[in-house]
């Protein structure tokens, strides 16, 4: 059944929201969610809002990145105090992708068979309890490296069965015509808390201490939780994953993305790319603000701060005037000109051109991140929704790798060597893709 859908899409079935005709006059209205401009105001850059459990779930993604993007930078910052290394403090902050490797295909499984809704309400308080335990062993004055570190995986425990579930919600609270508008300011609670995350974290570990990091990311995972009780899922379609084992449910969902729909592979591939180069960026600025910038950790506030910036721009634009491209080919330059950012952001040594490289790449990665998704989702029936989304975000366990990787090569031979290096593998990887992806180029 799937095979026939793909085929279908692939030979431009008229009413599909990837290959419509161009010339229709509701092609963009129904690609990009917009309203038609004859028949409502141009600029909807809020639209999606308007729907109650939309908004619901938009506030709670709100609370729950601004904790995250406090962990990051908190942990980031305490394993860097303790330890004097760039290699454990990344690795600190990035092993919250670990878990998802081994779990993230089951969480899918999961998040198919059961309510999306309870399942993220239930990890989140689980996770409000280890946050603020946690946060006690820091006031104590007892934290060592490896709590930090068994911290993080914890929390990627929580983070891997929630993310296939939440990104599913997203689909299920809207109506297909403000998918694009509604991942885009999804996007947004992630961008904003760069910010907001970034800021906040520098500020409260330089004046209150760095305890309250972890104080206030425990709040917020309970607000998170409490948000999403009165929510509803109007668009969600009645599972069928119940009607079969575990394994079969498995199953299904590798051989859609492996057999029925490989254009989701190679998206996959670039998602690789962007885990891999772009990810680890943020948790490795503590040694990148130390070493080359010889400046402190309100510094590095400001730099995820300015990626942020970055994102928070991009996610504006495309909520409200959607793509201006197509897709297919937006994802590929934004891989292109985001290894370009971490380039020149490795040859710096200023602080203004590093703010503005990061503002580059904010943009780039979250138009990158905000495009794909929605061409992913597009495709995807929502039976198969959570395994299909585990598996996409499978490669997000492949970010400690790349944190290790690349920190080791900065304790060896340099902060700036080693971002020189990631970023010219990304660049090459990129042209590779823009150059042999033709399916990828015509997604629209």
């Amino acid at each position: 059944m799937y095979a026939v859908r793909y085929l279908q899409i692939r030979r431009g079935q008229k009413d599909h929201p990837l290959y419509m005709n161009r010339d229709k006059t509701n092609t963009e209205t129904r690609v990009q969610g917009k309203a038609d401009p004859r028949k409502g105001p141009r600029f909807r850059t809020f639209s999606s809002l308007g729907n109650r459990d939309f908004r619901l779930l938009w506030a709670g993604n709100l609370f729950e990145h601004m904790a995250l993007w406090l962990q990051l930078i908190s942990l980031s910052w305490l394993v860097w105090d303790l330890s004097g290394s760039a290699l454990l403090s990344g690795l600190a902050a990035g092993s919250r992708g670990l878990p998802t490797l081994v779990i993230g295909p089951w969480a899918g499984v999961l998040a198919d068979r059961m309510d999306r809704r309870k399942l993220v309400i239930g990890a989140q308080g689980f996770h409000t309890v280890v946050s603020v335990f946690f946060a006690v062993l820091v006031i104590s004055g007892t934290v060592q490296v490896w709590h930090a570190m068994l911290y993080a995986i914890v929390s990627g425990v929580f983070f891997g069965f929630i993310m296939p579930a939440r990104q599913a919600l997203i689909v299920n609270t809207v109506p297909p015509q403000e998918l694009g508008n509604a991942f885009a300011l999804s996007a947004m609670t992630v961008t904003v808390n760069r910010v907001i995350g970034g800021m906040l974290g520098g500020l409260l570990i330089t004046t209150a201490g760095i305890e309250w990091n972890f104080l206030v990311e425990g709040g917020a995972y309970m607000v998170t939780g409490l948000l999403l009780i009165p929510m509803k899922t109007p668009y969600q379609e009645a599972s069928t994953a119940r009607e079969s084992s575990v394994f079969t449910n498995l199953k299904d969902g590798l051989s859609y993305v492996w057999k029925d729909n490989r254009v989701i592979m190679h998206l996959m591939a670039m998602n690789f790319v962007l885990n891999m180069a772009f990810m680890p960026i943020p948790a490795l600025l503590p040694a990148y603000t130390t070493a080359v910038l010889h400046s402190e950790a309100n510094v590095g506030g400001y730099l995820l701060a300015a990626q942020g910036v970055g994102g928070v721009t991009a996610t504006v634009f495309l909520a409200s005037l959607g793509h201006a491209m197509k897709k297919g080919i937006l994802v590929l330059a934004a891989l292109v000109m985001g290894s370009g950012a971490i380039f020149i952001l490795a040859q710096s040594h200023w602080i203004l051109l590093s703010l503005g490289m990061l503002v580059v790449l904010g943009i780039t990665q979250t138009t990158f991140i905000v495009t794909n998704q929605v061409l992913v989702q597009s495709m995807v029936p929502d039976t198969l929704r959570g395994r299909v989304t585990s598996l996409y975000m499978l490669e997000f366990g492949l970010g400690p790798v790349a944190i290790l990787f690349i920190g080791l090569v900065m304790d060896v031979l340099s902060v700036a060597g080693a971002l020189t290096i990631v970023s010219s593998l990304s660049m090459a990887l990129a042209l590779l893709f823009l150059l042999t992806f033709k399916r990828v180029r015509r997604l629209d």
